[in-house]
C-alpha cells in the first residue's frame, strides 16, 4: 500500500512510521488483493479545542498512482545525518521526511541493547531501549504537536512507574507483556492499543521481548512550559 503526500507516493510497510503533516494533501491506494490496517495518530482534539480546524478539499483521487520503492522525500532526506545543502539552515515545522523505515528503527534499538550488554551507556533504563523520531531540519520532534517514539524491552524487564502531564497512546508492535495504569494491570499482546491519560501512572513489563510504538502531545506542553514528569524508582 502507498500513501500519497502532496503528490509523492510513500510505500507503507509493517513497522514504518509515516507522516502527513498539516496542510499536506494526502490519500491512500492499496494495489494488493489484501486489506491493510494502520494506526493513525492525530492532534484533532487539541486543534478542535483551539477552534483551528481548517481544511481544504483536495483532488478526488490521489495525484500519483505510481508505486516506487522509495519516495522522492526519502531520496532527498533519507541519508542519516545528511542534509541537502540546498535546504541547510532552513528549519521546517514538520519533518520533510515522510517515512521512517522499520529496518533502521529496529537496528537502532538493537544497537542500544547490544551496547548495554557490552557495558556502554545508551539505553533509557536497564533492558529498555528507545528512539525518538526527529525532524532533520531542527533536531526536534518530527511533528510540531506530537512526539513519536519506539520502545523495546528485553524479556523479563520492567520500566519504572512514570506519570506525566502529557497524554499518550501506545501500541504493541510485537511481543507480550503487561501494562499497569494507576495500579491496574492489563495483559498486552500483538496489536493491542493503550490510551494513557494525563498524570496516569504507567509501567510496562515484558514477558517476551516487547516492542511498542507511542505518540503523545508532549511537544505542546513543552512549548507552554507545562510538561511535568514524575518517575517512581
Amino acid at each position: 500500500m502507498w500513501t500519497v503526500v502532496d503528490g509523492d507516493p510513500v510505500a507503507m510497510r509493517r513497522g514504518d512510521l509515516l507522516l502527513t503533516p498539516g496542510w499536506h494533501f494526502h490519500g491512500h491506494q492499496n494495489v494488493s488483493d489484501q486489506p491493510m490496517a494502520w494506526l493513525d495518530g492525530l492532534d484533532i482534539p487539541m486543534v478542535a479545542t483551539l477552534d483551528q480546524g481548517f481544511f481544504e478539499f483536495g483532488p478526488d483521487q490521489v495525484r500519483d498512482t505510481s508505486t516506487p520503492d522509495r519516495s522522492r522525500g526519502e531520496r532527498l532526506w533519507g541519508g542519516p545525518g545528511l542534509t541537502p545543502v540546498s535546504a541547510a539552515g532552513k528549519p521546517r515545522p514538520a519533518s520533510p521526511l515522510m517515512a521512517y523505515r522499520w529496518a533502521r528503527t529496529d537496528a537502532a534499538l538493537s544497537a542500544q541493547l547490544e551496547l548495554e550488554f557490552e557495558g556502554h551507556p545508551g539505553v533509557t533504563e536497564p533492558g529498555h531501549a528507545a528512539v525518538r523520531f526527529t525532524n532533520p531540519t531542527t533536531g526536534g520532534d518530527a511533528l510540531p504537536t506530537m512526539r513519536t517514539e519506539m520502545h523495546r524491552l528485553r524479556a523479563g524487564m520492567a520500566t519504572a512507574a512514570t506519570r506525566t502531564t502529557a497524554s499518550s497512546v501506545w501500541q504493541v508492535f510485537d511481543g507480550r507483556g503487561t501494562v499497569t495504569l494507576d495500579g491496574d494491570a492489563h495483559e498486552l499482546g500483538h496489536g493491542d492499543v493503550v490510551a494513557v491519560p494525563s498524570w496516569c501512572e504507567l509501567s510496562l513489563h515484558a514477558d517476551t521481548d516487547l516492542d511498542l510504538f507511542t505518540f503523545s502531545d508532549a511537544p505542546v506542553f513543552e512549548k507552554l512550559s507545562l510538561l511535568r514528569t514524575e518517575i517512581s524508582r
